[in-house]
C-alpha cells in the first residue's frame, strides 16, 4: 500500500512528463501503424516509389508532421486513402501535441511568476523575508562582476507585480521567487534550502496586514537549525534583545537591522567573514578598533601616501581613508548686521524656519583608500585602523 501511494505521488509531481510522454508514444504508434498500412498496399506495386518498410516509416512521418516532402508518395488508390486520412490526422495530433508543448511552458512561466514553482538550482543565495536591506543586497550582486553573480531566490510574501518589478531593475541577476511564509519548512524545500550556498534572513515587511517583528525570523532560525544545509547562515534581527533566542550552532552572523546592517548582509553574501570581521572591530575596546584622528598640520598639501607611511612608520597605524569635513555655515556667517531691509527681511526668514544654511548643501565625503597622490587638505580628517 505504501508503494504503491509513494508511485501515485511521485506520478502526480510528474503529470506534465507522463503526458508528454503519452503523446510521443502515441504518436510513435500512429507513425507506426500508417507505415505498416501503406507498405502493405504498396510494396507489391512495380510502380510504386515505396521500395522498403524504411521508406514507409520516412513518409509517414514526413506525412504527420505536415512537412510533405513529396520525394516518397503513394501510387495506388488505397495507398493515397491512406495518405489522405494518415494528412488530417497527422494536422489533429500535431495541433494537440504543439499545444501541449506551448501549454506547459507557459503553465511554468505563470506559476514562476507567482512563486509556485519548486526551485531546483543548487548554490544559490536563499533571501527569506524582505525589507530594504534585501535591495541593498541586490544592489551589490547587481554590481559583481557577471561571471561571479549567484542565482537568487526570494522567499516572502511580495505580490506578483512587486517581484516582477524586481526582475526587470535587476537583468542581470537571475531571479526566482517562492511566494509563502519562510517559517514554514515546507516553502524553504520548495526553495530548495538544503542546496543554497547562503541563506539569509531578513527581518520581514513583506507580509500585508501583519506588525513585522523578529519572532518570525527566530522560529525560521529554529527551524533551519534541524535541517542538514550545505550553506551558511545569517540572520538580520529588529532588536538586539532577542539575541538570547537565537541558536547559533549553524549561523554564520547576525546582524542588528539598519542601513550599516543591510550593507553587512550585503557584503556577507559573497565575502561571509567580513561582517565577523567588522563587528569584532567595532566592538574593540583595547584601542586596535576605527578611529578618526586629526591630520597633521605639516601635512596640508602633501599627498596621501607621505601621510599613510608616516602613520604607519609613527604610530603603526593603518590609513583606511579621508573624510573632508565641511563645517555648517550660519545664515549670521553670510548676511551682515546692517540695517538694509533686505538683510533683514533674509534673516528673519531663516531664523523663523529654525534652519541653518549648508554650503553648497554638501555633507562629510569620504575618500575611501584615496590614489596616492591625492592631496591633503586642511578641511580632512584620516580614519585609521
Amino acid at each position: 500500500m505504501k508503494l504503491k501511494r509513494k508511485v501515485y505521488r511521485n506520478l502526480n509531481k510528474n503529470r506534465h512528463l507522463i503526458q508528454l510522454l503519452k503523446n510521443v508514444v502515441m504518436i510513435c504508434l500512429v507513425v507506426l501503424a500508417g507505415a505498416i498500412a501503406v507498405w502493405a498496399v504498396e510494396f507489391r506495386n512495380p510502380s510504386s516509389v515505396i521500395k522498403s518498410f524504411f521508406d514507409a516509416i520516412w513518409w509517414a512521418l514526413v506525412t504527420i508532421t505536415t512537412v510533405g516532402y513529396g520525394d516518397i508518395v503513394p501510387k495506388t488508390f488505397w495507398g493515397r486513402i491512406i495518405g489522405i486520412i494518415f494528412i488530417f490526422l497527422g494536422f489533429t495530433i500535431f495541433s494537440i501535441f504543439t499545444a501541449f508543448i506551448a501549454s506547459s511552458f507557459i503553465d511554468k512561466k505563470i506559476k514562476e511568476r507567482k512563486g509556485l514553482n519548486k526551485i531546483t538550482e543548487k548554490n544559490h543565495i536563499l533571501i527569506c523575508g524582505w525589507n530594504n536591506s534585501a535591495k541593498k543586497i541586490l544592489d551589490y550582486i547587481s554590481k559583481l562582476d557577471p561571471a561571479e553573480i549567484p542565482n537568487i531566490v526570494l522567499v516572502n510574501e511580495l505580490d506578483e507585480g512587486e517581484f516582477s518589478s524586481l526582475q526587470n531593475h535587476y537583468p542581470d541577476i537571475q531571479i526566482k521567487f517562492i511566494i509563502g511564509d519562510f517559517t514554514n519548512q515546507e516553502i524553504l524545500l520548495k526553495a530548495n534550502i538544503k542546496d543554497a550556498k547562503h541563506i539569509i534572513l531578513l527581518f520581514d515587511e513583506s507580509k500585508a496586514n501583519s506588525t513585522p517583528s523578529d519572532d518570525r525570523t527566530i522560529i525560521a532560525s529554529h527551524n533551519i537549525n534541524y535541517m542538514k544545509l550545505k550553506g551558511k547562515i545569517s540572520i538580520q534581527l529588529h532588536d538586539e534583545k532577542y539575541l538570547p533566542n537565537i541558536r547559533r550552532e549553524k549561523i554564520a552572523n547576525i546582524v542588528i537591522y539598519d542601513n550599516l546592517g543591510g550593507s553587512l548582509l550585503a557584503s556577507s553574501t559573497i565575502n561571509p567573514t567580513i561582517p565577523d570581521f567588522l563587528q569584532e572591530v567595532l566592538k574593540s575596546t583595547d584601542g586596535k578598533g576605527f578611529k578618526e584622528i586629526l591630520i597633521p598640520a605639516m601635512f596640508i598639501g602633501k599627498t596621501f601616501k607621505e601621510l599613510s607611511e608616516f602613520f604607519k612608520e609613527e604610530n603603526d597605524l593603518l590609513t583606511l581613508g579621508i573624510v573632508s569635513v565641511f563645517p555648517e555655515v550660519s545664515i549670521d556667517e553670510i548676511i551682515s548686521d546692517d540695517s538694509s531691509s533686505i538683510d533683514q527681511f533674509i534673516k528673519s526668514q531663516f531664523e523663523q524656519s529654525a534652519k541653518k544654511f549648508k554650503a553648497d548643501k554638501v555633507k562629510n565625503r569620504v575618500k575611501l583608500k584615496p590614489e596616492s597622490d591625492y592631496i591633503i587638505q586642511d578641511t580632512d580628517k584620516a580614519i585609521v585602523l
